[in-house]
């Protein structure tokens, strides 16, 4: 089995070797080589065909490097093999874990962007079906909410919405005696926003506005938030680890280098859903809610294995590393929500 994949990679395009021997262009050092030994510049000449730099640059883009293939079945296979890989000096025969992280980041998150977008009538403006059947547009009831501006000068409504809650520091505060969304043709009761003191309603206002106009767009900007949380979370989550495992002496780049291949993890699970999701077999699909699982399973052998602690400590610590974890990206969901209203 293992000849037969390594005889169907070669038939891969392969990336041209070049080899060159004179001075460079650009700081005239002797080379002897593919790169300047002085200043790094590639000695790859660029007078030549338009179609010939073409055909080679997809033939760099199409090649299948034996990194990528080398550390992404330890990745999946193997929790915490490659950062011991890593930090035993072992790391030639492998793809650098910070870019594999952002190759798998960008790929995954451009599934994301395709696979989710809007494209129905019904799911541009969020309809569903209550408990009776009905279809509800949520964002039809909530646009006749924010329609609404009763609450700045009327006490009375005032006090029938905040129950007494503080509405200084309050974002957004809604009638709590409503039963059920799918009361559209009820009477929309208003929704105050506050910020600082400042009524925020015509922002909100815009902003179902702009999804209407381009819910594509908002999802994008959505899942770049995300992203860029996701980057912010990465070095937390590893300072976490240094503090549940300080006793064990380890340097912070390796709780960092078990959080980014974690993270790479998750989103080679992410990958292959969004796959499986694209083939729009039912059967299939039904595997999607399973690869998820796999992902604390991941988590918790990577510390059982890479820390070497025992099973109870590790389950314990991994319980509790996954709690913290959860409120990280809940926490980074949520601004990369927020920030979507503020810009």
């Amino acid at each position: 089995m293992k000849k037969t994949i390594k005889e169907y990679i070669q038939k891969f395009p392969k990336r041209r070797v070049v080899h060159f021997e004179g001075f460079c262009a650009n700081c005239e050092h002797p080379v002897n080589g593919r790169y300047c030994s002085n200043c790094g510049q590639s000695v790859i000449d660029f007078h030549r065909p338009f179609f010939s730099v073409l055909s080679e640059s997809l033939g760099d883009a199409l090649s299948l490097d034996n990194k990528f293939l080398h550390t992404i079945v330890p990745l999946f296979i193997r929790p915490g093999y490659l950062t011991k890989e890593f930090m035993k000096g072992k790391r030639a025969r492998y793809t650098p874990p910070f870019r594999l992280y952002l190759f798998l980041t960008f790929f995954a998150f451009l599934l994301l962007s395709h696979n989710h977008k809007p494209e129905t009538d019904s799911e541009k403006n969020l309809t569903f079906k209550n408990d009776e059947g009905k279809e509800v547009q949520f964002l039809s009831y909530f646009d006749k909410i924010l329609d609404e501006d009763l609450i700045e000068d009327d006490s009375l409504g005032m006090d029938s919405l905040t129950k007494d809650v503080d509405q200084e520091n309050k974002i957004a505060v809604f009638n709590t005696d409503i039963d059920s969304v799918s009361e559209v043709d009820a009477i929309p009761s208003p929704i105050n926003v506050m910020s600082g003191g400042e009524n925020i309603n015509k922002e909100l206002k815009n902003l179902v506005n702009m999804w209407r106009l381009n819910p594509t767009l908002m999802i994008d900007n959505a899942f770049k938030k995300l992203s860029q949380t996701l980057l912010v979370i990465l070095p937390v989550f590893a300072l976490f680890l240094a503090l549940f495992y300080i006793r064990r002496k380890h340097y912070l780049l390796e709780h960092l280098l078990i959080s980014l291949n974690f993270h790479s993890f998750i989103f080679v699970i992410v990958i292959l859903s969004e796959l499986l999701i694209m083939t729009k077999l039912s059967l299939v699909q039904g595997l999607v809610f399973y690869l998820y699982l796999l992902i604390p399973i991941q988590l918790f052998l990577a510390l059982k294995f890479y820390y070497q602690q025992s099973w109870l400590k590790t389950l314990v610590k991994f319980f509790m590393l996954s709690f913290v974890y959860n409120i990280l990206l809940a926490a980074g969901i949520l601004y990369s929500l927020i920030s979507l209203i503020i810009e």
